[in-house]
């Protein structure tokens, strides 16, 4: 099968031994509008908490830390972070490893060099240690998951110290369904926390404890699936918007009769259909209500990604000059480039749309005008000089543009609702971005293409790089300017955002909803009962 937009799970699951450089600068300060809309779509789950049962570990910690240790200083219940989350990368390295948990480098090492039976980590987890399991001094807690635990409500806060405690309606009853499940394992895990040691005897009895054991029709496992599928009477709008979106997922995988990649998720969400052209069949209203504002996220996301590409254009063009253009010469020759591609030029931007008929199925790779092929080649431009962004692929990416701004009419799609509220200086976006074109319907479709070029790339990003350097102290222009002309200082180009959807098909699979072969009974049960 030919896999949509080149490269996508690379993005979609980090490694979690060290944070990855974040994709991107944003530098035409379009990606936060999409990232805005997952956040809202997938609240609780984020990009890096990677695996289900670390929610179940930190509302135990903290309920085990308040009974037995009791001491508010909020540099000893780091420590004990610290320290568990290391004892955990050392029990799940020495049974195999596990994707996503946190420190496994450090593990792997430690065990290899480990001169005797028993297996030092107090160092390695001590707040400012130079010999640390994981860079970040609140562990893959601070950097990922305690944000989610007070979104979730797992975790309430304290009006007399900072240490989270586990909430009254969720966090207790989850952190004792963990202890229960680990048995007298949950006794030794706190005692080897404490102890900063542990030996392979320990480490094998310990096994219980891996992400992937959580125990199927476990009272655990009922708490994660109620984190994911609410089965409250009136949830909140955070649970309501994670359970429909879950929903979504698991009705994609009995779709595809598989578990799904996450970049099939939004596609299917988007286009309705899989790549063989079958229809997507959700019968509940609610459940079409939020395939349409995934559909908004990812049209949203094709949009950025075409402006994206018009830049990665201008840039490698403007590399070909290493003296500079002027601002109105870089115009001319990018647009002059791109019409060339277009045959026969239409007369405006409007002409365009009327003749433009959408590919019946957004998903299918076979048709070069479906959005799904135009992203592919649109993706190929790269962020570097290992790829050129040709005139041919620029010419696609005006196409793409004018292909979302037709299939808006076509869906009845209401962007302002979604997206309406953003500021349009500080997030532009799908909307922001039609509007413009609107403005333009009549003019000559060549000048359209230059205001476009002008106006919503190249002065866009300077403006954002402005204000980066102004409020944030980054220099991230990609082109500087000098005496009247412009000099290209480094590149960039297409890059997708990341809404979540790896994790939360990870987390699925941790409780038993899905499988390999793709739902599993328990999910089936979740989706129709």
């Amino acid at each position: 099968m030919n896999e949509p937009a080149e490269n996508q799970d690379l993005i979609a699951f980090p490694e979690w031994t060290e944070y990855r450089k974040k994709n991107g600068l944003d530098p035409l300060g379009m990606q936060n509008s999409s990232v805005n809309l997952y956040q809202s779509l997938l609240p609780g789950i984020s990009n890096v908490t990677l695996r289900m049962r670390y929610y179940g570990l930190y509302a135990w910690l903290a309920q085990r830390y308040a009974k037995e240790i009791g001491d508010t200083d909020p540099n000893n219940w780091k420590r004990h972070v610290r320290r568990a989350e290391a004892l955990y990368a050392l029990v799940a390295t020495h049974h195999g490893g596990e994707p996503g948990v946190a420190g496994t480098d450090w593990a792997t090492r430690t065990l290899e060099e480990a001169p005797d039976d028993t297996i030092d980590f107090k160092e390695a987890a001590e707040p400012g240690s130079e010999a640390y399991y994981l860079k970040q001094a609140w562990g893959a807690f601070g950097a990922a998951y305690r944000s989610q635990l007070f979104e979730i409500g797992i975790f309430d806060r304290s009006d007399d110290h900072e240490i989270p405690l586990p909430s009254k309606d969720l966090g207790e009853g989850l952190a004792q369904a963990f202890e229960h499940s680990l048995g007298s394992r949950a006794e030794l895990y706190f005692r080897l926390i404490k102890l900063g040691s542990v030996t392979h005897d320990e480490l094998d009895e310990l096994a219980p404890l891996l992400p992937s054991r959580i125990a199927r029709e476990s009272t655990e496992q009922k708490f994660y699936e109620a984190i994911l599928l609410s089965r409250a009477s009136a949830p909140s709008s955070g649970a309501l918007a994670r359970k429909l979106s879950i929903l979504l997922i698991l009705k994609v995988a009995d779709f595809l009769e598989r578990e799904p990649r996450a970049d099939e998720v939004r596609w299917v969400l988007y286009a309705g259909h899989d790549q063989q052209g079958n229809i997507l069949s959700l019968d509940d209203p609610s459940l079409e209500a939020q395939r349409s504002r995934w559909w908004v996220y990812h049209a949203n996301d094709l949009c950025h990604i075409a402006h994206e590409a018009l830049l990665k254009f201008t840039l490698d063009t403007l590399g070909d000059y290493p003296s500079g253009l002027g601002m109105e010469r870089l115009i001319g020759r990018c647009a002059q480039h791109i019409l060339t591609e277009i045959s026969p030029v239409p007369e405006t931007w409007s002409a365009l749309l009327d003749e433009l008929e959408p590919a019946s199925n957004a998903f299918d790779a076979s048709d070069p005008d479906s959005e799904v092929s135009l992203t592919n080649e649109i993706i190929r431009a790269g962020r570097d000089d290992a790829r050129i962004c040709t005139p041919e692929t620029a010419a696609k990416a005006v196409r793409l543009l004018a292909i979302l701004h037709r299939r808006i009419d076509l869906v009845g799609a209401d962007l302002t609702e979604p997206l309406g509220g953003f500021n349009p200086d500080a997030f532009r976006s799908l909307l922001s971005e039609t509007r413009f074109l609107d403005r333009h319907r009549e003019a000559p479709f060549g000048q359209t293409i230059e205001r476009v070029l002008e106006e919503r790339v190249i002065r866009r990003h300077l403006w954002v790089a402005l204000r980066k350097l102004r409020h944030q102290g980054d220099y991230t222009f990609l082109i500087e300017s000098d005496d009247g002309k412009l000099r290209l200082r480094e590149k960039d180009g297409p890059v997708f955002t990341n809404p979540r959807l790896g994790p939360a098909i990870t987390f699925l699979k941790d409780i038993g909803l899905l499988g390999n072969t793709g739902l599993t009974e328990a999910g089936r049960e979740a989706i129709y009962s």
